[in-house]
């Protein structure tokens, strides 16, 4: 279980979300609290709900972010949403947030298949004095740890005593089994102390550890031997170097490398097979120096070298199609010291002209540098991720992760900037000044939706104070949308295009304007299409 602190707000736009999803039918608002006359008169619409919580907060005029949004969760249905709702009220007593008086909306959420649920108030109490958020997500957890008597070295311990009924010969692979979950361990005396984060948990005698050993024979494990060489074949052929191969082991089959020696030069590896419970001695499986063999090539000038290259390519995709450039990237240049341009060319050092990537490889490069570039906008709504991938020509919206908790700071910033626009600009100059902003306006239905290139943001302006006047114009007595704003359904094609061709093709020439794509480390649009970029 879970608890996330979600972003704060001076509008309380949270209810705003809450209550969408009411009206979708994929929440309800299981709890309401000290909402005065409005539960009297039953009228609990979302502005009613918002302009009492922002009326509420207003008698502390020092806080600028009033609202407190917390989500708790737990896996799949382990507890269900009446438990979920005893459990926030002990979490909100013991974060200070229960003093009577507190107005508190609980929603339960059924939009995934992890039971959760939505907490909304106030960081004002009652009696107009600031909740105290010191250190307030290290709080939260512990509370939460309190809550349900989680206890680190409770943890610790249930590991220890897990890692017992693994088959292993020696202490050094008990420890290795440790290492793999996390722990790190070292003998002192008759006793073996666990410890994380610099803390040692507890501690397990060696002669227990020793009693527990037991191995199995090599005719036993002789198959699995056999398939956990194949893997480790196959995947350090697709790795650049240890460390790039023990995180993709331990991702995909739940195996554990754990190397003895020096980190940089190793004489020996033990293999935790975690899946069946069974760790072997390195050598058992692949001698190491065949382990540590990632094929490294210093001499990329021939052509099957260039042959190499594009195959590693076209395997890493085939083994994940998600790949982005950078990543890519990263596996490249320890492996063969190249990197892939945004033009599809692959090249070495000094930008030394290689190969070319394949073309159904190249698609899908495009495809996953598109979806990087949308989820950098970090939609906090499902409104949000559909008008992005509506925009980001998306067609698999499920593949843009929604963050309900993402930082306001640059929202807030957003927000500044178009009211610093929509104040100084003339009437006839402000959607010239937007554009050259690098913000866009798009219409969703009743929604107006600001995307800003500039600092990859997206904000539905009905949930700001903006005025949207300027951005209507009048006809008839009918209020129609401004040509300058793009409306869901009209032909965007221009605009969609012309973005798109920009990401994947940035502006600019020679090194420079290969650069954007080349090792993925610019996220957002300024540093893809950036002015002073293109002078350089």
């Amino acid at each position: 279980m879970i608890a996330t602190i979600l972003k704060s707000s001076s509008t309380f736009s949270a209810v705003n979300y809450n209550e969408r999803k009411v009206s979708k039918g994929t929440a309800e608002l299981v709890e309401i609290a000290n909402f005065g006359y409005l539960q009297k008169t039953g009228n609990l619409s979302a502005t009613n709900l918002r302009e009492y919580l922002v009326k509420y907060s207003s008698i502390n005029q020092n806080i600028k972010n009033t609202q407190f949004h917390v989500a708790i969760s737990c896996k799949k249905q382990d507890y269900a949403h009446e438990q979920l709702i005893d459990i926030a009220h002990q979490y909100l007593r013991e974060m200070g947030y229960a003093e009577s008086g507190q107005p508190i909306l609980i929603y339960a959420h059924h939009d995934t298949s992890n039971n959760h649920i939505h907490i909304v108030t106030s960081r004002v109490a009652p009696d107009g004095k600031k909740i105290d958020d010191h250190n307030e997500r290290l709080h939260s957890q512990a509370v939460l740890n309190k809550i349900l008597n989680v206890e680190p070295k409770h943890e610790a311990r249930s590991i220890m005593q897990k890692a017992l009924q693994y088959s292993f010969k020696t202490v050094g692979q008990y420890q290795a089994i440790l290492e793999s979950s996390g722990y790190e361990s070292y003998v002192e005396d008759d006793l073996l102390n666990v410890k994380k984060g610099g803390t040692v948990l507890d501690s397990i005698a060696i002669a227990e550890i020793e009693n527990s050993a037991s191995k199995k024979s090599k005719e036993e494990t002789s198959k699995r031997r056999k398939q956990l060489k194949a893997i480790l074949l196959k995947y350090k052929g697709l790795s650049s170097n240890k460390d790039d191969l023990a995180a993709s082991l331990k991702r995909r089959f739940g195996i554990g490398l754990v190397f003895v020696g020096k980190k940089d030069t190793p004489y020996g590896y033990i293999l935790v097979d975690h899946k069946n419970k069974t760790v072997y001695k390195g050598s058992d499986i692949l001698d190491l120096k065949a382990l540590l063999d990632f094929g490294k090539q210093e001499n990329i000038s021939n052509d099957g070298q260039q042959e190499a290259i594009t195959n590693f390519i076209h395997q890493l995709l085939e083994e994940n199609d998600r790949l982005t450039i950078a990543e890519l990237n990263t596996t490249l240049w320890s492996k063969y010291r190249v990197n892939v341009y945004h033009d599809g060319s692959i090249r070495g050092r000094r930008h030394t002209m290689v190969g070319q990537v394949r073309t159904e490889d190249y698609d899908i490069l495009r495809k996953n540098f598109r979806r990087q570039w949308i989820q950098n906008f970090n939609p906090a709504t499902e409104e949000e991720r559909e008008v992005l991938c509506k925009f980001g020509h998306i067609d698999d919206i499920s593949s843009i992760e929604i963050m309900p908790d993402r930082s306001t700071e640059k929202l807030d910033a957003t927000i500044s900037h178009i009211k610093e626009i929509v104040s100084s600009a003339e009437k006839s100059q402000l959607y010239e000044d937007l554009r050259n902003a690098k913000i866009i306006i798009l219409r969703k239905e009743d929604a107006l939706y600001v995307i800003d290139m500039g600092s990859s943001t997206v904000v539905n302006l009905r949930d700001t104070d903006i005025d949207l006047s300027p951005f209507m114009r009048h006809e008839k007595g009918a209020i129609t949308t401004s040509p300058h704003i793009h409306t869901e359904g009209q032909n965007t094609g221009t605009i969609q295009q012309n973005t798109a061709d920009n990401i994947i093709r940035p502006a600019g020439s020679g090194h420079h304007a290969n650069r954007e794509w080349e090792v993925g480390g610019f996220d957002n649009w300024d540093d893809i299409d950036d002015e002073r970029r293109m002078k350089r």
